[in-house]
């Protein structure tokens, strides 16, 4: 088989130019390669196994390629290595090895006017967002374009991942989840490889441990691209600067540094000027000896994109430890083969693990020869070359048709942040479903628990996908990706501290498979306890028989739990607005329901909720604000039903009631009276029957939401109200 194989080359300074110069020779054993390269110098040892051809993007012809059977893109996010790459890919097809899942970057460098309205790279920045990501995106393009959502936001938000996969043959990734996201993803319609990201278990610079270096003091080492605080670097001076042992160490940095006054200005603020050396781009033999007689390394990374470390594979070679973050793909690491830092509590852990190497270095010289053995049995350069080609050859048969998997029927989403204790009763109450054709569709929206070790024996079911933002970013946007991910024409919720009764999903399928007019179901839901006892059912279709605008905007909670959509009614309506981290569940029904949106009820009860009091309390001024705005917005709506429009005055008597029980629930009496007297002006009652109609209807709010009410709590807050406001007689 002959092979046009696209790959920054050495001495291009980037790891995905050491991976093409480590496997080539294995692949040149499988297939004829021909090597293609825009820069002008490469190295001549590369001759030996492989043609070396240069190229220029704009001029490439497709004469030139077809001397070969595939084409093989590699794909990364820096422009300056695979730009180029990238142009080739969307002329001519072939098979993209995924070696980052966050190509943003890429993508903004190659429209380099993308930000300059009226440009051609302005128009197709915005058509490839929407074409990744949907048309809901464009609520937070505009924010971005109007300097009100910054770059790394918009980024992690929309990480264009699917901008390479237009024109793909086939997909070959590095990681689990980097295969989960190709592979069970309605926007990728190519076969997916998974193949670990290869490197030789030796060193391809081999120097033995020079054994008359004394210790203590114990090597440190830190290399590579030092392209940003993503390195964790500053964590590294702070945590050894800080302790009274870093005299017992020596710290050696190679590598390109993005602000080498800044970290000299840290190595001088922590006296370490005696202890850590600045080495900069050095030779490889030069870091192989480093390495070599290195005690521990630093690979960490927060936030992180993804990929699989090439770097890391290069610490094993050396059978060397090394501390990484327990985030992305290091999370998934054997236990036995690094030493975990969590994030959370990052200096401590660093300081911790350095004072553990004083008391036992023989413990890390064994975690070295594990992180050996992985390498050599997980990422054999042989094992990948042989995949990668006999990947190309069945999907370049004339015969040969991908068949994509046949997607489930419902997409469970639940978003969670910080739901480490809870998110396994809610994941189980899904797996015992007497309904078993969906997906579960985890969005973890930035924790910084143990949430990623919970859901760790989770990821391998087939049915379970993940995502994960690095950063905490709000409900709406959390929810917002899980939609986008949905494979199922019936979408559904699950907040993290809930969980399913048996029959959910079977009884809401069974409705809207009976029910073809109805485009939403909602149903009852039982409140529990603290230990899950049951505290009352709530049953609104006796209170609520008809579930048009005007229930929606009197009945409370909404709870997207008890609810299941249609999906092309979540797209047309623009899924979740990104301006409601609060709010957005009931800014959600509201847009829904106003643009005719056929909501059912299920008239059983098919979710156990937390207590709601509590949630209630959580971010309970901003959250009031969140549903006054959308309030407001529905209101200002031109196409707003008459009916709606003749009870304005009850609706806003209503709202401010409500907002005035969050607040008494939260123990804000200076809100709570700002809402009370707010709500005056929006109803005929006489003094007396104010009060009373307060009273009922914090009773209610209270028994909806799970919480036990007491009349005698208003006491001061009436007072209050009677001196401040002027009442009616």
């Amino acid at each position: 088989m002959k092979i046009n194989w696209f790959c920054p080359l050495p001495p291009e300074k980037t790891d995905i130019a050491h991976y093409t110069n480590r496997i080539l020779k294995s692949l040149a054993e499988q297939a004829d390669i021909t090597l293609w390269t825009d820069k002008p110098n490469w190295l001549s040892e590369l001759e030996q196994y492989a043609v070396v051809r240069h190229y220029h993007p704009d001029n490439l012809s497709e004469s030139e390629l077809q001397n070969a059977d595939v084409n093989i893109y590699n794909t990364g996010n820096n422009n300056d290595f695979h730009g180029s790459i990238s142009k080739v890919s969307r002329k001519f097809p072939g098979i993209v090895v995924i070696h980052d899942v966050n190509l943003h970057y890429l993508y903004t460098c190659l429209y380099s006017q993308y930000l300059k309205e009226g440009t051609s790279d302005h128009d197709a920045y915005v058509n490839l967002m929407k074409r990744c990501h949907g048309d809901f995106c464009q609520q937070d393009l505009n924010k971005f374009f109007a300097g009100n959502l910054d770059w790394s936001t918009i980024s992690e938000r929309y990480p264009l991942t699917f901008g390479v996969t237009d024109n793909a043959l086939g997909i070959v990734t590095h990681t689990q989840d980097a295969y989960s996201i190709f592979s069970k993803d309605r926007r990728c319609n190519s076969p997916v490889l998974y193949s670990p990201l290869p490197y030789p278990s030796a060193p391809i610079k081999h120097f033995s441990r020079d054994e008359t270096i004394t210790r203590p003091p114990y090597r440190l080492i830190a290399f590579g691209y030092l392209g940003g605080f993503y390195r964790r670097i500053q964590s590294v001076l702070e945590a050894l600067g800080t302790m009274p042992e870093k005299d017992a160490f020596l710290f050696d940095i190679y590598g390109q540094i993005w602000d080498e006054d800044y970290i000299q200005g840290l190595i001088t603020k922590y006296n370490l000027e005696a202890i850590v050396s600045l080495h900069g781009y050095v030779e490889e033999a030069v870091l192989d000896r480093a390495l070599a007689n290195a005690d521990l390394a630093f690979n960490l990374r927060y936030p992180t994109g993804g990929e699989a470390s090439g770097s890391q594979m290069r610490i094993w070679s050396h059978s060397l430890a090394s501390l990484v973050t327990r985030v992305g793909w290091y999370a998934d690491l054997p236990e036995d083969s690094v030493v975990f830092v969590n994030q959370e509590q990052e200096i401590e852990d660093i300081q911790q693990h350095l004072r553990d190497l004083l008391k036992n270095p023989g413990k890390f010289a064994e975690i070295g020869k594990k992180g050996q053995q992985v390498l050599a049995t997980q990422h054999n350069p042989d094992d990948y070359a042989v995949k990668i080609v006999d990947f190309a050859k069945e999907i370049t048969q004339p015969h040969y048709s991908f068949i994509a998997p046949i997607p489930p029927k419902v997409s469970i989403i639940i978003p969670t942040y910080n739901s480490a204790n809870s998110i396994e009763r809610a994941i189980d109450s899904i797996l015992e479903q007497t309904y078993t054709d969906y997906e579960i569709i985890v969005v973890d929206d930035g924790s910084t628990d143990n949430t990623q070790q919970v859901l760790k024996p989770y990821r391998d079911r087939r049915q379970i996908r993940y995502s994960m933002f690095q950063h905490n970013q709000g409900g709406a946007i959390a929810r917002n990706r899980g939609v986008e991910m949905a494979r199922g024409k019936l979408i559904t919720f699950l907040d993290a501290d809930d969980w399913y009764l048996p029959n959910k999903l079977e009884a809401q399928v069974s409705y809207l498979d009976t029910h073809t007019d109805v485009s939403a179901v909602n149903s009852g839901f039982y409140i529990v306890g603290k230990e899950g006892e049951i505290l009352r059912e709530i049953q609104h279709w006796h209170q609520y028989p008809t579930l048009d605008l005007e229930s929606w905007v009197f009945l409370k909670p909404i709870l997207l739990s008890t609810m299941m959509f249609r999906r092309e009614w979540l797209e047309w309506v623009g899924q979740f607005d990104t301006n409601f981290p609060y709010g957005d569940k009931v800014n959600l029904v509201f847009r829904l329901s106003n643009i005719g949106c056929n909501f059912g009820w299920l008239k059983q009860a098919t979710v156990y909720c937390n207590q709601l009091g509590n949630s209630v309390c959580q971010y309970a001024p901003k959250k009031s604000k969140s549903i006054l705005t959308a309030f407001e917005n529905l209101l200002a709506q031109s196409n707003l039903p008459s009916s709606i429009k003749s009870i304005k005055k009850q609706l806003w008597y209503q709202t401010y009631l409500y907002l005035a029980w969050i607040s008494f629930l939260n123990n804000n009496t200076q809100e709570e009276v700002d809402y009370l007297t707010k709500s005056i002006s929006y109803t005929d009652l006489t003094h007396e029957e104010i009060i009373d109609d307060w009273i009922n209807q914090f009773k209610i709010f209270s028994d909806n939401f799970g919480c036990n009410f007491d009349a005698y709590q208003l006491d001061i807050t009436m007072i209050a109200v009677k001196y401040l406001v002027p009442m009616k007689a």
